[in-house]
């Protein structure tokens, strides 16, 4: 896998370079953050590790930078920083990173969150080599948000991380589509689904799991830290306004999350049933 190493501690970098060039990886290492801002215009990296603190730009910015570009396929962002409060920790994931990883650096955990990562973006690639989209509304299907979810399910248990299930029931759409036909129904949901997609980072998959229900899988985020992104979505969702064939929409939606791993569960019994739902907006 082709990575770039975005440090300003040269020691660190050459350390990280060395331990995943042993690992069978193409290893770039930059120490500015604009330097490597202007490497990943010019190259694909499948992965970027970078430092919080950079000259030039700094990591959340550079993180920022990446996550609006347009490319063919994902880049997956991990933190490596020796900043260990639980604001940092939001505000790394706020902006769109996939992982945080903790200074010094821990050789064990390193490579089994680069082997999470590998999977993950290997899952992804199959995923989209099937399409196995919805086709009303351009998210993963049912079929495929479950598979991706098991494989989820499995490395967050060997990793020991948490992750959130988050559940967006459009409560109006059997009401919709009795009322006004297909076309304005179907074309509510896939503005909800825009609208999801929208608010959420690339890595947080969005499916519709349901008639009237989609489901994004939250990784590496606990329940309890979710809040900022499903109150940013109930805010954007509760201001839709669809025109569908002359017609005014208005989707009714109400959000709940569940969090992951829940013992010994499978993917298929948390995605059924599991814990109860916690409501978070409606």
């Amino acid at each position: 896998m082709k990575i770039l190493v975005v440090d300003g501690d040269q020691l660190f970098a050459r350390l990280l370079k060395a331990k995943l060039e042993k690992w069978g990886h193409r290893v770039t290492v930059e120490h500015d953050g604009a330097a490597a801002y202007r490497r990943i215009r010019k190259e694909s990296f499948r992965t970027v590790i970078l430092d919080w603190d950079l000259p030039g730009m700094n990591g959340p910015e550079l993180c920022t930078k990446i996550r609006a570009m347009q490319r063919s396929h994902y880049t997956y962002v991990a933190f490596y920083t020796a900043k260990t409060d639980r604001d940092s920790l939001l505000a790394g994931l706020e902006v769109g990173a996939d992982d945080y990883l903790m200074k010094p650096l821990n050789v064990v955990e390193l490579r089994l969150r680069m082997q999470r990562g590998e999977r993950l973006l290997s899952l992804e690639d199959k995923l989209l080599a099937k399409a196995g989209e919805d086709p009303s509304t351009g998210v993963v299907n049912a079929a495929g948000f479950r598979q991706f979810f098991r494989v989820v399910l499995a490395e967050a248990r060997r990793t020991r991380a948490d992750g959130t299930l988050m559940f967006v029931s459009v409560r109006n759409f059997a009401h919709v589509l009795r009322a006004h036909g297909y076309n304005p129904a179907h074309g509510m949901m896939r503005e909800v689904a825009a609208v999801l997609r929208r608010g959420v980072r690339e890595s947080d998959l969005v499916g519709k799991t349901a008639d009237d229900t989609f489901c994004v899988l939250l990784q590496s985020t606990h329940h309890a830290a979710s809040g900022p992104v499903t109150e940013k979505l109930a805010v954007r969702l509760r201001n839709l306004a669809i025109y569908v064939e002359d017609t005014t929409l208005h989707p009714d939606v109400a959000i709940t999350v569940r969090g992951y791993p829940q013992g010994n569960l499978s993917g298929e019994q948390i995605l059924d049933g599991g814990d109860d739902r916690l409501p978070v907006a409606s």
